[in-house]
């Protein structure tokens, strides 16, 4: 009989974190599932710490890849997928133990939904942990629900994140993660969800823990080298979706910042060519035009009070 769950574990030289995220999976109290594990070539003891550790756990498969990113790595462990839900996790991240329990309770509750996610939690070092602040009704939290304008509850931080996140199969019938972006894979993926009108349900309490700052990160490098979503392509969409234009413009603004802190101007006034500034709050604009040693120099500060717990943000919530 096929599993329910197919959990999604693509992997890139993450031998320090690998062992723990498995047994996140493994610890779930709703054991009806298998693990894929895609190894994307890595070059580091990744796969001789789970054949040290799960040598004879039966319900893991290995893929064996070339390196091709990781979207490349998520769409191959779809493919091979048994299950009714794929969820994807990756390999630094960890699940609570209610993870999977609530998702199935999720799938139960919502039988319309597509797409089944939860609130997950930061973690910036081995012992800062950050809750996340949604563009979602405060008073929701811990409760499950369907997602109105889903796009515009990602204009904040991400509803979830894609360690706290599964789907119906069949859902990939009709997308998939693109392969030619290596850098803010999710935003462009969550324009396929609003664009193909999938319900989303979610329940709002973090049950993921997402690891920052660590080797092998791609969202602790420079954009400046990485392809991003091309929120050109969806302009056209975007003329009849004001929601879907805002969410283009939010991010618009976002990677704009990255840029210009980056000295890349060329990009930087790529974004800004079909930003609709009325889309942006009065701090976000003003932060558009600083100069460069003073968003550094915000960012420092930052960086200084997230260690402490303590998140300052020119986001609307």
């Amino acid at each position: 009989m096929d599993p329910f769950f197919s959990v999604i574990i693509p992997l890139y030289n993450k031998e320090a974190y690998i062992a723990s995220t498995i047994n996140s999976v493994i610890n779930q109290n709703f054991t009806d599932f298998e693990i894929i594990i895609v190894n994307d070539g890595s070059t580091d003891n990744s796969l001789e710490e789970i054949k040290k550790h799960f040598k004879d756990v039966d319900f893991i498969s290995i893929l064996n890849q070339k390196n091709q990113g990781l979207s490349a790595s998520r769409n191959n462990g779809i493919q091979a997928a048994k299950g009714k839900l794929v969820a994807l996790l990756d390999a630094d991240d960890l699940w609570d133990i209610q993870f999977l329990s609530t998702i199935k309770a999720l799938y139960d509750t919502f039988p319309n939904a597509s797409v089944f996610g939860t609130d997950y939690i930061e973690q910036h070092t081995e012992n800062v942990q950050i809750k996340t602040k949604k563009n979602v009704n405060r008073y929701l939290k811990n409760t499950s629900f369907l997602v109105d304008s889903f796009l515009e509850a990602n204009m904040h931080q991400l509803l979830f994140c894609q360690s706290s996140v599964a789907y119906k199969k069949e859902v990939f019938n009709h997308i998939q993660f693109n392969k030619s972006i290596n850098y803010a894979e999710d935003i462009d993926f969550n324009i396929l969800i609003h664009l193909h009108k999938y319900q989303v349900a979610y329940h709002y309490k973090p049950l993921a823990v997402i690891r920052l700052n660590i080797d092998n990160q791609l969202s602790s490098q420079s954009i400046s080298n990485k392809t991003l979503p091309n929120f050109e392509s969806y302009e056209s969409f975007a003329l009849k979706d004001l929601e879907l234009k805002k969410y283009l413009d939010f991010y618009r603004y976002f990677f704009a910042v990255i840029y210009k802190i980056e000295f890349n101007r060329e990009k930087h006034n790529q974004l800004l060519k079909n930003l609709d500034k009325s889309n942006i709050n009065f701090t976000q604009k003003l932060y558009l035009n600083l100069p460069v040693f003073l968003i550094n120099s915000i960012k420092k500060i930052k960086n200084w009070l997230l260690k402490r717990s303590i998140r300052i943000t020119s986001f609307k919530r």
